[in-house]
């Protein structure tokens, strides 16, 4: 694990990569807990209470979390026009929102956990990274960068969404109008609920509190899609509604 100082310089360097566009070189190497303490630290200095998360699995098979910035998410039809993505993919997903406080320090059994979700919505997600050589820097970097995301929109919320059969549900993916995804069941765990009590006990460990109505995104449907400023996207699952963005 790299030193104190050595991190908190890193999380300022990655930080001002997302506020001036200007990207950071990542060449230093990440160990697991390095990556946490930079997300953490970046997290701090621009949302102190993230209500917004994502997760999945890293190739160590550990469930990862990771929180979104606030000002990095909208609802309904989403206008991200403004912003600027250096290398930018979309995926289509399922956000799930649960209903009570997950404190930092503490452990929580899989009811406990899996009672709280009151709600899904049809997600999509922009990905982004603060690191120019991204795509050579490594799963912990991208774990300290956000795990890689670049914004977020969400659709309505549906809140009868217990008996769903995640094996069936079928999903489409549209750039510009044009169908470039259809599929059914393709999630990697076919049930993404199963992800958020690993989820929870991954946050709780690593120091952060999960805030009562907080939404978990928990990853793609859809695979990674390539887009550009000016696209549209929209993402429908069949009986969950649908979200849409603007780039």
């Amino acid at each position: 694990m790299l030193n104190k100082t050595t991190l908190e310089e890193l999380s300022k360097q990655l930080q001002l990569a997302a506020e001036t566009n200007a990207g950071f070189e990542a060449n230093r190497t990440l160990d697991e807990e390095d990556a946490y303490v930079i997300q953490k630290l970046v997290a701090a200095s621009t949302d102190g209470k993230p209500k917004v998360w994502k997760t999945g699995f890293l190739s160590t098979g550990a469930v990862f979390c990771a929180p979104i910035a606030a000002s990095q998410c909208k609802f309904g039809p989403a206008n991200f026009s403004a912003q600027n993505f250096p290398a930018t993919y979309v995926e289509g997903e399922l956000a799930f929102r649960l209903n009570r406080v997950f404190e930092a320090g503490k452990s929580y059994s899989d009811d406990d956990i899996l009672q709280s979700i009151n709600a899904v919505s049809v997600a999509i997600e922009v990905l982004d990274s603060r690191i120019k050589n991204w795509m050579e820097a490594g799963e912990f970097w991208h774990l300290a960068d956000r795990q890689l995301n670049g914004a977020l929109a969400l659709g309505g919320e549906v809140l009868d969404c217990k008996g769903v059969d995640y094996a069936t549900q079928a999903v489409q993916l549209y750039v510009n109008g044009e169908l470039v995804v259809d599929d059914v069941g393709s999630h990697p765990q076919r049930d993404p609920t199963t992800l958020l009590a690993g989820f929870v006990r991954q946050l709780t460990s690593r120091g952060y509190t999960f805030l009562p109505g907080s939404w978990v995104t928990t990853g793609t449907w859809t695979g990674l899609s390539a887009v550009k400023p000016g696209d549209e996207v929209l993402c429908i699952f069949q009986g969950l509604g649908q979200a849409s963005l603007r780039l």
